[in-house]
């Protein structure tokens, strides 16, 4: 996404371009994040005086937050999925040992089949061609929430036990490039992805407040 049109409001005067990472000038650096030096998911990237074809604009000049709104929805409505799954994983993982476990472990249930309703909900009025933004941001919001719950919650329940795993410790951790088998805390320090991409938490509840609820823009 570039300022086409310095002039423009804020949300106008946008383009998106498709710029090739071996072009003069773009340096990418990948960086770790809390869960180690091996998962480099992320990367800062400079352009320095890099000079792009203009045949690699997508969409109309200066109309890339409609672009960019487009791809996010698109993203949204998919999203759930992954909630979902490792949702359930966590479900299969947990091994609550009182009462107060076992109440944890049912709001998991819960939360993992209201999400897949929602979630089947929104992707129905996708495939017809419904614009619904609850059908979307709702879906988002609850999984990002209840995957970093259920993880939180099964970490604190394993005590010392949940920073390690049998399947990411030994000589053949460095094999392992399923998180799904990961410890509890790297299954939670992960899940905080969850609230960031494709539109924060605050975000999803801003978007629901005043598109789903009508409440005013403050």
């Amino acid at each position: 996404f570039v300022r086409t049109d310095p002039d423009a409001p804020k949300h106008k005067g946008i383009s998106v371009l498709v710029i090739p990472t071996d072009l003069d000038g773009v340096v990418c650096r990948p960086f770790a994040d809390m869960t180690g030096e091996d998962n480099l998911d992320f990367n800062e990237v400079f352009f320095t005086d890099v000079r792009v074809p203009a045949e690699n604009l997508v969409g109309p000049l200066d109309g890339g937050w409609g672009v960019a709104n487009g791809s996010l929805g698109h993203e949204r409505t998919m999203m759930w999925l992954g909630f979902a799954d490792r949702i359930a994983n966590a479900i299969t993982d947990f091994q609550p040992k009182g009462a107060l476990e076992r109440d944890h472990l049912a709001t998991s249930i819960m939360d993992y089949q209201a999400l897949r309703l929602l979630g089947s909900v929104g992707l129905a009025k996708a495939a017809r061609g419904e614009v619904d933004v609850a059908s979307v941001s709702i879906p988002k919001l609850l999984g990002a929430e209840a995957e970093q719950r259920a993880m939180l919650n099964a970490l604190e329940a394993a005590g010392p036990e949940g920073l390690v795993h049998p399947a990411t410790s030994g000589p053949y951790a460095h094999m392992n490039l399923d998180h799904y088998f990961a410890s509890w805390f790297e299954r939670y320090a992960r899940s905080f992805g969850g609230t960031i991409a494709g539109g924060t938490s605050e975000i999803q509840r801003n978007i629901i407040a005043q598109q789903v609820l009508g409440l005013p823009r403050r």
